[in-house]
Order: structure tokens, then sequence, then C-alpha cells
């Protein structure tokens, strides 16, 4: 499998803070704005994960 196919398949919870930012950033530009449940649900996990650090 390429790395495409295997990024776009991989959980929000396995997801790194780079790779959140990366998703968060093409759903906005493919779904015209943050108001869509993956965009909500990328930032809840990466609140999580910077609450961690």
């Amino acid at each position: 499998m390429s790395e495409e196919k295997e990024n776009k398949n991989k959980k929000i919870a396995k997801m790194t803070v780079e790779e959140i930012d990366a998703a968060i950033k093409k759903s906005v530009e493919t779904m015209n704005g943050e108001s869509s449940l993956y965009v909500k649900h990328l930032r809840e996990r990466k609140a999580e994960l910077l609450a961690k650090k």
C-alpha cells in the first residue's frame, strides 16, 4: 500500500499532532469550513495531545 492510503484510513486516536494538523488543513479546504464533525474530533484530539505535553 502507498503512504497516502495508509494515512487516509488512520484512526484519529493513533495520529500525531503533525498528522492532525495536516488532516485539519486538508479537511477545511475540502469541506469548505470548520463545522464538520470530523474537524471537531480532530481539534479535540489535538487538545488532548497538547495537554499531555
